[in-house]
């Protein structure tokens, strides 16, 4: 059983590229973002990122048209919760039930929050493009299991220190109390 989270659609017009430039810019951004992505035409892309550790999965769909003078560009990003994550879920539902609440209160947010985040990046990269019209720095992926992680000094926005979450090794605020990828508690 997938239950579906949210699903975000936005439509936009882009000045200054031709749709086969957009449609890369597409791409090239959500594998920047770590989103495996295939062409389902030669306008049209389809991207997933899937966290097995929750069960949630996060797609995007581009679809790129002629609209005149612009390009006009259709995204559409959803976020669900597939079978493993309903699991976990359950069980951790069972276990701890308050904290099981809280997890599930804070994740489902900071997914929300990450999906505005990734489209309003999307669509900053793709209006600054045609002035600057290469492929995108992404984010470092995080570890995968087994692999060391180094400390973070890094500072993040408004003096929080970015951690390391000990269960997977990803990047995370200093004040989150779980990380928003794995549920582990930091």
């Amino acid at each position: 059983m997938i239950r579906n989270l949210f699903t975000k659609h936005d439509h936009r017009p882009v000045s200054g590229a031709t749709k086969e430039q957009t449609i890369q810019a597409a791409a090239w951004f959500w594998r920047s973002r770590q989103f495996g992505v295939s062409f389902s035409s030669p306008f049209s892309l389809q991207g997933a990122q899937f966290y097995s550790k929750l069960g949630l999965r996060q797609s995007v769909n581009v679809y790129v048209v002629d609209e005149g003078e612009h390009t006009g560009v259709d995204l559409t990003f959803s976020a669900e919760l597939t079978d493993e994550g309903t699991v976990a879920g359950a069980v951790g539902a069972v276990l701890i039930l308050p904290v099981a609440a809280v997890v599930g209160t804070v994740s489902y947010v900071e997914y929300e929050n990450d999906a505005q985040r990734l489209t309003n990046e999307f669509w900053s990269y793709l209006y600054a493009f045609p002035k600057n019209p290469v492929p995108p720095a992404g984010p470092a992926p995080p570890p995968t299991s087994g692999e060391a992680v180094p400390p973070s000094n890094v500072s993040g926005g408004a003096g929080e220190a970015l951690g390391a979450c000990p269960g997977c090794g990803a990047s995370c605020d200093g004040d989150a109390k779980f990380c928003k990828y794995c549920g582990s508690r930091l």
